[in-house]
């Protein structure tokens, strides 16, 4: 019973539906501690911390991961430590402090090698390439990410080897070579499309948005935000909804329509205010209030 709970929080997560996938967490969570379950309490404690996170409410993310850390210790479960650190990394990056992050994955990438999980290598190095990407070393972080794709073809795994490509797109953009990121971008579109893996193909179209838009090529980014767009509406995935219209209302901004991107920036909006995402909801105002202040409406 606990286990269906923890399985239909982590669906409603999937659902971006945070709320609902708390409470079922919380559900888990006080079965686990009713029948002494300590492993299955370590991962209701996981699960709403990553919950906490996708919510933006980091310090309480960080205390679910260190309550799980300390139970599979106590447990001596490796791969639930592993997980752990692995979570209070992202965690930490998310609040800025990089160096901590930084510590976190390199103890999940030190168990993951002491037991052998190449999928959890293959994670690891892809966090501590987002990491380094957050603080701006690009090149170290291109280092861990091609460490990630290398395991991902070893290990035939292609959502990750996609993963690996974006990641890859992502920071050659941001060295400002737009071309070398479209074709990653590109690669992660076609496996996308192949193992059928809509948010996937949703990602790289987005992400191709918005390489376009740093080419100046607007039309292009509307076309291939409007995909993704397209996609999140079908799967049902209210951020990846949201991220689409604050791209649109990034790129209309950029092409001097302020009214449109005014309309876009309020339906993302909508959404943040709707999950509870208050560093979304903070954002947007910013957008729109630069929106208007390009209008000449300083009021």
């Amino acid at each position: 019973e606990g286990r269906a709970y923890g399985n239909i929080g982590n669906a409603y997560q999937s659902l971006d539906d945070y709320q609902k996938a708390i409470e079922y967490h919380e559900k888990q969570l006080k079965i686990a501690k009713e029948i002494s379950d300590q492993a299955g309490e370590g991962r209701a404690h996981g699960n709403l911390g990553n919950t906490y996170q996708s919510l933006s409410d980091y310090q309480n993310a960080i205390e679910y991961h260190e309550k799980h850390l300390k139970i599979a210790k106590e447990i001596s479960d490796r791969a639930g430590e592993g997980v752990a650190y692995g979570n209070l990394g992202n965690a930490y990056k998310s609040l800025g402090d990089y160096q901590k992050a930084i510590q976190y994955h390199e103890k999940d990438l030190k168990i993951a090698k002491e037991i052998g999980g190449r999928v959890g290598e293959g994670a690891s190095y892809g966090n501590l390439g987002n990491a380094y990407w957050a603080l701006g070393d690009y090149q170290k972080a291109i280092e861990y990410h091609e460490k990630h794709l290398e395991i991902a073809k070893e290990i035939g795994d292609q959502a990750r080897e996609g993963g690996a490509y974006g990641n890859l797109g992502n920071i050659y953009r941001s060295l400002g070579d737009y071309q070398e990121a479209i074709e990653y971008h590109e690669k992660l579109l076609k496996i996308a499309k192949e193992i059928r893996d809509r948010a996937g193909e949703g990602v790289a179209y987005g992400n191709l948005g918005i390489a376009y838009k740093s080419l100046g090529d607007y039309q292009k980014a509307i076309e291939y935000h409007e995909k993704d767009l397209k996609i999140a509406k079908e799967i049902g995935g209210w951020v990846a909804e949201g991220e689409s219209y604050q791209n649109l209302g990034n790129t209309y901004f950029s092409l001097g329509d302020y009214q449109k991107a005014i309309e876009y920036h309020e339906k993302h909006l909508k959404i943040a205010k709707e999950i509870g995402s208050r560093v979304g909801e903070g954002r947007d105002y910013g957008n729109i209030g630069i929106a208007y202040d390009s209008l000449g409406d300083y009021q």
